[in-house]
């Protein structure tokens, strides 16, 4: 436990960059599942378990050892990740009798928000610290807004709540602030017929004016939804705010491109540059600090990943994969994963792969190219002048075509044009799951068809409906749900493009779709 402490002042710098990076978390997992010859899904488990935060040490079970190798990485680097805080505190705590007595005498008073969110691990904690002043104890939160399971949160903890703290004082809040009426009832259709746990539709008074049904709208096409989205948004931006949410990130750069070419001032949570500008900016990031690990191990799976001196095809090990191809990648996957064995307080990753005695193939490849790389950029002054571009394009391929640096400047050029404001109003884009928190006169909800909404990949339908309802109670005046007749399969999760179902939570709703756009054909 003493060694879990001794961080020093640098984890709390490379703490806030690991947690912003998911494909970071993703590939410390994998590394530390290969170094004890396991396999890249048994990494993926292991983090589903993990983020439950109902950690049992079993040193003999594999999940288990896969977190202890995983921790023995992040030591290397001097990190831990907000999982393990929480497991680390808890645990502190429950074998410390001085330092339990310290906190508690601290958390007299220990208000929780947004308590149906939390995880086994969290609610250790709060149990420990109120223990001694549970009369201090004050948490808010609301089961029908539990949208985090896929993380380990779980709505139990406060629809038993009386059971966990007995005597507790429970108040229910009775006043609808945001919505009106309309929107509500719909909201609860969905909650009543897929969320068999609920804790009940409760009885509002409604403090604001009603208003308009929720408008079930299908469009022809995602381009013609885009432009609905874009015109309905100039039209109310000059006095009203516009929040537009979507089930997942690869709708964005549609809807902003639409909302541009209409001059509406937006902002977009995801970064719309072209992916060859960013692996640029990766790049960049890595050669003026290379003795940053996690920064290295991502240039590294870049590398492998793409076009470059060092590709290894396999990648997502698919289907079109041959056997061989992915037996030769998980070796290599596997090599470059035991290089953290050699990391240290005296040796980071790229000092590691720089002085390899016997590299293989690969990593002479990716050594030979990161070094380049390096030399060029510390060296442009003495008549190199121009080499670094030249180098970065060939060690990464990246516009090695001509005509797509080309379209890359232009699509930058287009982002940075001023846009004219339209009013005091504003428009944000959202994920549905950052929609938690948020509200605006006008919300549109984007993607409403069955294949996607409820995702066919949650598995778990009573937490899409909580998901749904969350979105839908954003809306302050008009609600617009959009469902398409056509979506790219790159979006979708079913095999159709078009004829579309729409979501079935539209149908519990249980009104017809308006069709917009162009004259639908008779049948």
């Amino acid at each position: 436990m003493e060694k879990s402490l001794a961080f020093t002042l640098e984890f709390c710098l490379t703490l806030r960059e690991t947690q912003s990076n998911e494909n970071i978390k993703r590939l410390m997992y994998r590394d530390a599942a290969l170094m004890l010859g396991f396999i890249e899904n048994d990494s993926k488990e292991t983090i589903a378990c993990k983020q439950c935060g109902n950690c049992e040490e079993k040193p003999e079970e594999k999940k288990c050892k896969i977190c202890k190798k995983y921790r023995e990485i992040m030591s290397k680097c001097n990190c831990v990740d907000f999982d393990d805080q929480i497991l680390f505190a808890c645990q502190i705590l429950e074998n410390d009798p001085d330092i339990l007595e310290k906190y508690q005498s601290r958390a007299e008073h220990l208000l929780v928000d947004e308590y149906q969110d939390i995880n086994v691990a969290q609610f250790r904690l709060i149990e420990l610290l109120s223990r001694k002043s549970r009369n201090g104890l004050f948490v808010v939160g609301d089961d029908a807004q539990n949208i985090y399971a896929f993380r380990g949160s779980d709505p139990k903890f406060i629809l038993h709540f009386n059971e966990y703290f007995t005597d507790a004082e429970i108040s229910s809040i009775t006043k609808s602030r945001r919505c009106h009426d309309k929107i509500m009832e719909d909201a609860f259709k969905v909650l009543e017929q897929y969320y068999n746990d609920w804790s009940g539709k409760p009885k509002l008074t409604y403090c604001v004016d009603s208003g308009d049904m929720p408008y079930i709208w299908q469009s022809p096409s995602e381009l013609t939804e885009a432009e609905i989205i874009a015109k309905i948004t100039r039209r109310f931006i000059p006095e009203k705010t516009v929040l537009i949410l979507v089930p997942k990130k690869e709708f964005f750069p549609l809807i902003s491109n639409a909302l541009y070419k209409h001059n509406v001032s937006h902002k977009c949570p995801v970064d719309l540059l072209p992916l060859r500008i960013k692996r640029v900016k990766h790049f960049i990031d890595w050669i003026t600090n290379p003795s940053n690990s996690f920064i290295t191990r991502l240039i590294v799976e870049d590398l492998i990943n793409n076009d470059s001196v060092a590709k290894v095809p396999g990648a997502k090990k698919g289907r079109n994969c041959s056997p061989k191809t992915i037996q030769k990648r998980i070796a290599v996957e596997i090599e470059i994963a035991k290089l953290w064995e050699l990391v240290g307080k005296k040796n980071n990753l790229f000092s590691v792969i720089e002085n390899l005695e016997k590299p293989n193939q690969t990593l002479i490849r990716i050594r030979n190219g990161l070094l380049s790389l390096m030399n060029f950029y510390n060296d442009f002054k003495r008549g190199n002048q121009g080499e670094f571009v030249k180098q970065l394009s060939i060690v990464t391929g990246i516009w090695c075509d001509p005509s797509k640096f080309t379209e890359d400047i232009s699509t930058v050029v287009e982002l940075l044009q001023p846009r004219r404001p339209m009013g005091p109003g504003s428009v944000e884009l959202k994920t549905m799951r950052k929609a938690k928190g948020l509200e605006a006169d006008i919300v549109m909800i984007v993607g409403l068809e069955n294949d996607i909404v409820p995702s066919p990949i949650s598995g778990n339908i009573a937490e899409e409906a909580r998901l749904f309802y969350v979105s839908m109670t954003r809306a302050k005046e008009k609600l617009f749900l959009f469902h398409s007749h056509k979506r790219p399969r790159c979006i979708s999760h079913g095999q159709e493009l078009m004829g579309k179902a729409r979501s079935r939570f539209l149908d519990v709703i249980g009104r017809k779709s308006k069709w917009v756009g162009y004259k639908k054909k008779k049948a």
